[in-house]
């Protein structure tokens, strides 16, 4: 593989209805596949992928992306919903990717590449969801209130550990990869939060709240693998399995010794896994991983409806 100082990295610069956002690309010249496309949760940014990103640039460009509300990119208000956020990936892609891309979404993102998976299915080679829901239960609206709650009150020591809680399983009688050091970053992360970082996430925690649902309609057609942490606490292995009823042609499967922040705590499997799944390769056998579970619903393949319009005020 070329050093990552041989590999050139591109910067895209975007708007869109006036909001600031930022692409970019990290091309691989010997490729083998459909370049990744990383679409991150609510406290990931474009430069934080770390393992992810250098294991998937071995065989793939990668793609990755400040969306409006995220990273360096603008604030965006909660009125604009997930449908927003796709025709974001969407403008991005349409400047840098012109075949089939490869998608990775976790959490957040998962709602986000799912929509755009949904409205432009030609364009996905294959996507994958790692700790997604379909819907907000009672107990993960509870939580992220009470989140807001304490960021509303500068509450940040609480704050920090209702997100830890939320997110990981910290029962002592469950192994969970890397615990100790990943909750040591994740601290760290959430306490250098800036006044920015802050306002950003309580914009996204109120779009989560009011627009948290899948949209509907005949099922995504894309080949789609489901993954959770087997012990996540917030995006349950059942949750997960709900999404893969919405779903055409699906795979699922739980990570071992994992919770929801599983591209931390097992990253190399996570990678081996996925670049298994976005090569067509054999994903049986995998110890790392539950069986992996093959499923084809006859779902409707009819015409989908057409998509939400992009302003969501």
């Amino acid at each position: 593989m070329p050093t990552r100082s041989a590999l050139l990295e591109e910067a895209i610069p975007l708007t869109l209805d006036g909001y600031a956002y930022s692409g970019r690309v990290v091309h691989q010249p010997n490729a083998r596949m459909a370049p990744v496309v990383l679409v991150g949760g609510a406290f990931q940014h474009q430069n934080a992928w770390g393992r992810l990103e250098q294991g998937f640039l071995e065989s793939a460009s990668v793609i990755t992306m400040d969306l409006p509300g995220w990273g360096a990119a603008d604030r965006l208000p909660a009125r604009y919903g997930f449908g927003f956020l796709a025709e974001a990936l969407d403008q991005l892609l349409a400047k840098v990717a012109s075949a089939p891309v490869n998608v990775l979404a976790t959490s957040y993102g998962t709602a986000v590449a799912y929509q755009w998976a949904w409205e432009h299915p030609g364009r996905v080679e294959r996507m994958a969801l790692v700790g997604t829901m379909s819907h907000l239960t009672d107990r993960v609206r509870a939580i992220v209130e009470h989140t807001l709650r304490l960021v509303a009150e500068d509450r940040r020591a609480e704050f920090v550990e209702s997100v830890i809680e939320g997110m990981m399983c910290t029962s002592p009688r469950v192994t969970v990869s890397r615990r100790s050091t990943v909750v040591r970053c994740l601290t760290r992360a959430l306490r250098e939060m800036t006044a920015d970082d802050l306002g950003k996430y309580h914009d996204n925690s109120l779009r989560l709240l009011a627009h948290a649902e899948l949209p509907g309609g005949a099922a995504v057609r894309v080949p789609s693998l489901v993954v959770t942490g087997e012990h996540d606490p917030l995006s349950t292995p059942a949750m997960g399995r709900e999404v893969a009823s919405r779903l055409a042609d699906v795979r699922f499967t739980t990570l071992r010794n994992a919770d929801h922040l599983v591209h931390l705590e097992c990253p190399a499997e996570l990678v081996d896994l996925l670049t298994r799944f976005f090569a067509d390769d054999c994903l049986d056998g995998l110890d790392y991983c539950r069986p992996v579970e093959y499923i084809r619903h006859r779902a409707a393949l009819t015409t989908l409806p057409s998509p939400r319009p992009s302003n969501e005020p």
